[in-house]
């Protein structure tokens, strides 16, 4: 048993938490292009006369690209070191994002061919006998996605994170030959959280239905977080890493579509999926 407990015993001075409330601020700046999206459209007919009671027209799709894009952040939390050295430990916070959100211009696209290109419908009443009379009407085209999308989104995002880190403790070994050094760590961090996340446009141009109207977007997903930090003092940190987001953002309208006669107009749907690109960040925090 003595053997057992021999190790424990001469480890546990290392083993004495510490805890550290934080707020902090910071930015970040895309990798690459900010925002990926992939936008479809499709016209739709419920009608009996077609398979499960609805009718499908062709679809067009295609493909955006953003320029590069600066974000913003605040964050509030509480940091514990595990041992008295304070090499290792963990952050729990939770942090807000804003950032200018623009979802850039189309970069590729493609057409797919409808499965139904007409329904049978009625058409009219017979002034003879007032019985409605029955016809056949197209499906409209759906429009070609068009060149680009809107330039004046807000993205807010809303997370909990949770990051390990493991610190050189430079300033415990320079103490043994200076006394005097003040508390001074480089570290490494990784980690992740969930977050939610909206975009919103006050006005944008559909074409597709020749229509100024509002936008939103939103999702939800996991995120991982690296990266390093500087501790200058003990109520200073600086961090310096990335955040890789693992999820997409999702907005689905559906509009009036072709005539207005209640007998031949048919539906379009439009989609959007955008996805947010790697950041690189910057933050300062501090601990009280």
């Amino acid at each position: 048993m003595k053997y057992f407990l021999l190790p424990f015993l001469l480890f546990f001075p290392l083993w004495s938490g510490e805890n550290n409330l934080f707020v902090g601020f910071g930015g970040g700046q895309s990798l690459g292009q900010a925002y990926k999206t992939s936008f479809w459209q499709q016209a739709t007919k419920d009608n009996s006369g077609c398979a499960g009671g609805t009718c499908i027209g062709n679809k067009t799709s295609g493909s955006y690209a953003s320029a590069k894009s600066n974000s913003f952040m605040a964050m509030v939390g509480d940091e514990f070191f595990v041992d008295q050295y304070k090499i290792f430990g963990l952050r729990i916070y939770g942090s807000i994002e804003y950032a200018n959100a623009s979802l850039g211009n189309l970069k590729s696209k493609k057409n797919q061919e409808g499965r139904d290109t007409s329904f049978t419908t009625i058409t009219g009443t017979d002034s003879t006998t007032g019985s409605p009379t029955i016809g056949v009407y197209n499906m409209k085209s759906a429009p070609p996605p068009q060149e680009e999308l809107f330039h004046n989104g807000v993205w807010n995002a809303y997370s909990v994170n949770l990051d390990f880190f493991l610190n050189l403790p430079l300033d415990s070994i320079i103490k043994m030959f200076y006394s005097k050094m003040f508390f001074f760590k480089i570290g490494v961090y990784a980690g992740g959280g969930v977050e939610y996340a909206t975009l919103r446009s006050s006005s944008w141009e559909n074409k597709a239905i020749e229509k100024n109207e509002k936008f939103f977007a939103s999702g939800s997903g996991f995120f991982a977080n690296l990266g390093g930090s500087i501790y200058l003092g003990r109520h200073n940190r600086i961090n310096i890493g990335i955040k890789i987001p693992y999820y997409s953002l999702n907005s689905q309208n559906w509009h009036n579509f072709g005539s207005p006669d209640p007998w031949e107009q048919q539906l379009l749907r439009q989609n959007f999926d955008i996805k947010k690109n790697r950041e690189w960040r910057v933050s300062y925090v501090f601990l009280f």
